[in-house]
């Protein structure tokens, strides 16, 4: 009778535990998916192939970050990727930080290049570089695609280094320090 509910028992440990690895791999599954799906977004962002977030992101996206008359969703988002793309031919993001917590993948990220093309809103190209302008994103995902953003840009930090707006000394700028992971960053903040 012993022998039986010690096996009985090591049994519904092991299943117990072969139960928790599948959740575990399907979970690290999930966030691969999702941090591959965020690469190949930036990726297509930087090259100017809009087109590609199909792949990705749901045609009916809800983008809380979108900036004011922009088409909503999916549209707007490659309106913005392609008007930035003309502004800055040979912008680069850099993805600084990735962190996945269930449905949510976010990012922390930094955008460099040279204002060679008009911006929005008919403003002339400066011909000035930026570098290391921070944002950061937030990705809601669902049924394998992104359907849900948030996000923000230091759209500030870029015009002072555009020298569109003075900085705080009446000069351009400094460039954001990305390259802290964020829980070294807010672990030194006091609140």
């Amino acid at each position: 009778m012993m022998l039986a509910v010690l096996v009985a028992f090591c049994l519904a440990s092991c299943m117990k535990k072969e139960g928790s690895a599948t959740a575990d791999s399907s979970t690290n599954a999930k966030a691969d998916s999702m941090k591959a799906a965020y690469t190949a977004i930036s990726v297509a962002w930087d090259a100017g192939t809009p087109a590609e977030f199909d792949k990705y992101v749901s045609a009916n996206l809800t983008d809380h970050g979108m900036m004011p008359d922009m088409k909503p969703g999916l549209a707007g988002m490659k309106d913005m990727a392609t008007m930035m793309k003309t502004a800055f031919p040979d912008m680069k993001s850099k993805t600084e930080d990735m962190r996945v917590d269930g449905d949510v993948l976010t990012a922390r990220f930094s955008v460099s290049g040279t204002n060679s093309g008009p911006m929005m809103m008919g403003i002339p190209a400066t011909n000035k570089k930026m570098t290391d302008v921070p944002g950061i994103d937030m990705w809601r995902w669902e049924n394998g695609k992104f359907v849900e953003r948030w996000g923000v840009f230091d759209a500030a930090n870029m015009m002072m280094q555009l020298g569109m707006m003075p900085g705080h000394d009446g000069g351009p700028a400094p460039a954001g320090d990305m390259s802290k992971p964020m829980d070294k960053e807010m672990g030194k903040k006091k609140m």
